[in-house]
C-alpha cells in the first residue's frame, strides 16, 4: 500500500468518526428538545411542585420581579425535566460512540463504573433535596431574616435550589474515584490519612465557592457531606485498593 493510500484511508476513517459524532449530537439535541417539550407541556406542574414545595412548605410565597422571569423559571424547570427524559437515549447514543475503542474487558469495567456513578450521582441530589435543602432554607429563613421581611422571586429560588443539589451529585463521586484511583495504585489510605489535614482544608474553602449562599451555613451543609465522603473513601481505599 503507498503512503497516499494510507493517508486516504486515514482521512476516510476521521470523516466517518466525525459524521458518526454528528449524528450524535444532532440526536442528542432533537432528544433534549423533545424532552423539554414533553416537560413543559405535561409535567410542567408536577415539576414545579417538585421544585418549590421545600420552600412554601415553610409558608413562603415566591414572588416574579421581571417580566420575562416567570416564563424563564419555567423553561429552566422544563430544561430539567428533558435532561431527565432524554438521558437515557443520549446516553446510549455517546455509548455507542465511545465504547467501540474499548476492548471487551475494558467495557465491562466501564459500564459498572458508569452505573456506578449515576447510582451515585442520583443518591447525591435525593440526599441535598431531602436532608440538607430543607435544613438550609429552615436555619436561612428564620435565623437570620428576625425584623426583615421575606420576599424572595421564584428565579433566586431556583438558581439558590439548583446550584445547591448539583455539587452533591458532584462530591457523591468521590468515594468511586477513591475505589478506582486505589484499585489502579495511584491512591493508598494511608496516603489518604496523612494527607486528611490538607483535604480538611480545601474541602472548606471548596463549600466556601460552591455554596449557593456564601453564608458559613450553606459552607458547612457543604462540608460536612464531603468530610464524611473521604473517611469512606479512605476505608474503601483500605479495603479495595491495590496492596504494595
Amino acid at each position: 500500500m503507498w503512503i497516499g493510500d494510507e493517508m486516504d484511508e486515514k482521512k476516510t476513517t476521521l470523516f466517518e468518526h466525525l459524521q458518526e459524532l454528528r449524528r450524535v449530537i444532532i440526536i442528542s439535541l432533537l432528544t433534549l428538545f423533545l424532552g423539554m417539550v414533553i416537560s413543559y407541556a405535561f409535567l410542567r406542574n408536577p415539576l414545579m411542585t417538585i421544585v418549590f414545595n421545600p420552600i412554601k412548605q415553610f409558608g413562603k410565597e415566591l414572588v416574579v420581579i421581571g417580566v420575562t422571569e416567570g416564563f424563564m423559571v419555567q423553561l429552566k424547570i422544563a430544561l430539567i425535566g428533558g435532561i431527565a427524559i432524554a438521558s437515557p437515549i443520549i446516553t446510549w447514543q455517546v455509548m455507542g460512540f465511545i465504547l467501540p475503542a474499548f476492548y471487551s474487558h475494558e467495557r465491562k469495567v466501564f459500564w459498572i463504573s458508569f452505573c456506578t456513578s449515576l447510582i451515585l450521582f442520583i443518591a447525591g441530589i435525593m440526599f441535598g433535596y431531602m436532608l440538607v435543602l430543607e435544613l438550609g432554607l429552615r436555619i436561612l429563613l428564620f435565623e437570620f431574616t428576625e425584623g426583615l421581611t421575606v420576599m424572595i422571586s421564584a428565579g433566586r429560588y431556583l438558581s439558590f435550589f439548583s446550584s445547591l443539589l448539583l455539587p452533591f451529585g458532584i462530591i457523591f463521586q468521590l468515594p468511586l474515584a477513591a475505589y478506582l484511583l486505589g484499585r489502579i495504585g495511584i491512591v493508598s489510605a494511608s496516603k489518604l490519612r496523612k494527607k486528611r489535614s490538607y483535604v480538611i482544608l480545601a474541602i472548606f474553602l471548596l463549600a466556601a465557592v460552591l455554596s449557593p449562599g456564601g453564608d458559613i451555613v450553606s459552607q458547612i451543609l457543604f462540608a460536612l457531606p464531603m468530610l464524611l465522603l473521604y473517611e469512606v473513601s479512605i476505608l474503601l481505599t483500605a479495603i479495595f485498593g491495590k496492596k504494595t
